[in-house]
């Protein structure tokens, strides 16, 4: 177990590290200070129910704990992306939904099908925050595009163009915002993508060919699901 490595003398000298960084805050600015306990506050909290909730759904592994867990992690997404864009929820509230859905679907329904269970739960919470982050930027940037662009489609539509083309510029703009943060983070994997995934997997006794193979697979489930779910979302979003 990797708990038997950790040294006590090690995490000791972690833990005084982080108080001597809240005691620097408290003499130079105590507002940060009480903001940095907060965060981590807030990240040990959620940390240990994250941790409580994989120990459960490892400890009864079958498929109904996958799919209550798929369930879990849309809800939350879902909730999310509400919250993000909360001056609107109910406008928002069906395109958003069936967005995640087909991207919950087409992202996490194909990962389900290459790796093993183990792999599945935590990569789907993280395919999961990758759809929920591409909706948002979606939507905020096609509802941007359209009232920037009101003048110029009314002009297109004036002159003969269709309703879908005079739309296409605000598409693509919303498309482009779906998918860039993660051909930003695909474009550099030893400073985005190797910490947060191919690392964690080496920590938790992954080997390393399983670890690179999930990287890429989750890689490429999530720019499909960021596309499906930006391109449903934008389609819902007008009806």
């Amino acid at each position: 177990m990797i708990k038997s490595d950790i040294s006590i003398w090690g995490s000791v000298l972690v833990v005084l590290l982080l108080m001597i960084s809240v005691a620097v805050f408290a003499l130079i600015d105590r507002r940060e200070m009480q903001r940095m306990l907060k965060v981590f506050g807030l990240l040990a909290g959620q940390s240990a129910l994250a941790a409580a909730a994989f120990w459960l759904v490892y400890r009864f592994e079958s498929w109904w704990v996958c799919l209550l867990w798929l369930m879990l992690m849309f809800c939350l997404a879902l909730a999310w992306c509400l919250y993000a864009m909360r001056a609107q929820w109910q406008q928002l509230l069906l395109p958003m939904a069936l967005a995640l859905l087909a991207g919950t679907f087409v992202s996490c329904g194909s990962l389900a099908l290459c790796v093993p269970k183990h792999f599945f739960f935590p990569v789907a919470g993280i395919l999961m925050m990758y759809l929920s982050s591409s909706v948002i930027g979606t939507l905020q940037t096609y509802q941007r595009s359209l009232m920037h662009t009101e003048a110029h489609r009314q002009y297109m539509l004036a002159n003969g163009a269709t309703p879908l083309e005079s739309l296409m510029p605000s598409i693509r703009r919303a498309l482009r915002a779906a998918v860039q943060p993660h051909l930003k983070k695909m474009a550099q994997p030893l400073l985005a993508v190797v910490p947060l995934l191919f690392g964690g997997m080496l920590l938790g006794g992954a080997s390393p060919a399983a670890a690179f193979i999930v990287t890429l697979l989750l890689s490429s489930a999530a720019l499909s699901g960021a596309l499906v779910a930006a391109i449903v979302a934008v389609y819902c979003f007008k009806r």
